[in-house]
């Protein structure tokens, strides 16, 4: 590549960021008034004050909540995006849920759960009553009245880098039977603690199911994955 060539592709590249505001995708896991040393862990709880005070200064800022389903549209087909747009979205599925999620709604707030439907089904002794049941998830989706979508966080929140490419198939193709019973279902894969490979991602996209990885980069055009960052 020439010097002048080179010198233009940035330019290109800075004026493309100029012109195409990113879209911020937030995640987090519990969300309660209080640390409950029994069933989290700090790294994944947020104080609902500190939460609600990050979603108003965005809010102040200008910046407008949508879906991930929407995200992902404005990322496949923006070429000009002046508006600023943000995306929540929690893994897991908690029973803490269930505290802050109306609040998010009363905000018309869409809200994406990433889903473990093993925690769901009471299968897994360790999270057994302290993830939602199913009749709770239900009771919530139904108080969300179209806010709440619902995707994939993994049968059973297993490292799918530890998994054969033929288990991790499995594991995709289970987890997606189960949601996708749900109108709330979309087509989106939060890998567990965000672990993955080029592999897994393009399996999932034979699939048609959208990778979301946690690794903090902004989201302007690239249209295969999902990026995401913590709501502090």
């Amino acid at each position: 590549m020439s010097k002048l060539t080179e010198f233009w592709a940035k330019i290109c590249r800075k004026w493309t960021k100029i012109r195409l505001q990113p879209i911020r995708v937030f995640c987090s896991h519990h969300v309660t008034d209080c640390f409950d040393v029994n069933t989290m862990y700090k790294c994944d709880w947020t104080s609902m004050d500190v939460f609600k005070n990050a979603v108003k200064t965005l809010k102040a800022d200008g910046v407008e909540f949508i879906s991930i389903t929407e995200a992902y549209n404005h990322i496949c087909k923006d070429r000009i995006r002046s508006k600023r747009y943000a995306v929540i979205s929690f893994d897991d599925g908690w029973a803490t849920l269930k505290q802050i999620t109306p609040w998010l709604c009363e905000q018309q707030i869409p809200v994406t759960l990433f889903l473990n439907p093993e925690y769901i089904l009471g299968k897994s002794m360790r999270e057994k009553g302290v993830s939602l049941t199913q009749s709770e998830l239900d009771e919530l989706l139904k108080i969300g009245n179209g806010n709440i979508s619902i995707a994939s966080h993994g049968w059973n929140h297993g490292l799918c880098n530890y998994m054969t490419m033929q288990d991790f198939e499995n594991n995709v193709r289970k987890c997606e039977m189960f949601l996708s019973k749900y109108r709330a279902y979309v087509p989106f894969f939060a890998y567990p603690c965000g672990i993955h490979t080029p592999q897994l991602d393009q399996l999932l996209l034979s699939k048609g199911i959208i990778p979301v990885l946690m690794d903090g980069v902004e989201n302007y055009n690239e249209t295969l994955v999902i990026h995401r960052e913590l709501l502090d």
